[in-house]
């Protein structure tokens, strides 16, 4: 029975690897390790903090400001206020696939009625700002 025992926790251990290797959750997902912090991208800057709150602004000035959730490689972000803010129904949501690589984070639009941020948020990378 201890043999049987043995074994058997081998066995999950190694397919615990196995996964965790071969495409299983990797510490760029999760809210946890999505990389907060700020952005810029031309004369825009992005902060992500870490309450789940996001700012975008032009040359220091507000254009958006909303809430914004992870799940996984994805990204659901909320328009609340601002001049350029999606605040119409329908329009505030809008959910993206986040990749980030070499400080740079991009966006792929997966889900967004919004027509100003699908097409300027993932027009180019992000550059985390240090």
């Amino acid at each position: 029975m201890i043999k049987q025992a043995r074994l058997l926790f081998s066995l999950l251990w190694v397919l615990a690897v196995v996964m965790n290797s071969a495409g299983g959750v990797t510490p760029s997902q999760g809210m946890s390790h999505f990389p907060r912090g700020t952005y810029t991208a031309g004369d825009y800057t992005m902060v992500f903090g870490n309450k789940g709150q996001f700012r975008v602004s032009k040359r220091e000035e507000l254009q958006v400001e909303g809430e914004y959730t992870v799940n996984g490689d994805q990204v659901t972000l909320i328009d609340k206020r601002g001049p350029f803010a999606c605040t119409t129904a329908g329009q505030q949501t809008g959910k993206y696939r986040w990749k980030y690589e070499a400080e740079m984070l991009t966006f792929t639009v997966l889900d967004d009625k919004c027509e100003g941020r699908s097409a300027d948020l993932p027009a180019q990378p992000w550059k985390h700002k240090k």
